[in-house]
């Protein structure tokens, strides 16, 4: 894969929507531009293409299609990389089921203009996958495969 140019390893846990777990390192893009640090996995997962990298545990390449993914988790990703931001931040709590009966419980940050700053509007922002967090993981999403969300606030 070093002929794709410079990547930060990321290490992930794919689950596959008809089933299944690979377990890996997601290879994110470095930066040379503002921001410098690393695009983040939900930046990738939202990108335009239809797949992505994940180097095997055990060894080996896989691309995977994002629309067969259920969910990406890795562990310690910061929700919020500027600090001056976090006080504009909302957050809320969610109980997500996706289209299999699985329920996760989390927290979503995110930033909207005041007039459309709802859970809902969060959810139905652009991009193909959503943050779902607890203290020390971080879930991606698929929207796609999820059947529905409870707000618990």
């Amino acid at each position: 894969m070093s002929d794709w140019g410079p990547t930060q390893r990321v290490p992930a846990e794919v689950v596959l929507a008809k089933g299944g777990v690979l377990v890996g390192d997601l290879h994110l893009l470095a930066r040379t531009a503002y921001p410098l640090d690393p695009e983040s996995p939900l930046e990738m997962l939202n990108r335009t293409e239809p797949f992505f990298a994940l180097m095997l545990g055990e060894g080996g390449a896989v691309f995977v299609s994002k629309t067969q993914v259920s969910m990406v988790s890795c562990w310690g990703q910061s929700q919020l990389r500027d600090p001056d931001r976090a006080s504009a931040a909302k957050l809320v709590a969610l109980e997500v089921e996706l289209a299999d009966g699985t329920k996760y419980q989390g927290r979503a940050t995110f930033e909207l203009p005041p007039s459309r700053s709802r859970a809902l509007d969060y959810i139905n922002g652009p991009g193909q996958f959503f943050v779902l967090w607890t203290d020390d993981l971080t879930r991606y999403v698929n929207k796609s495969l999820v059947r529905l969300i409870r707000p618990l606030d």
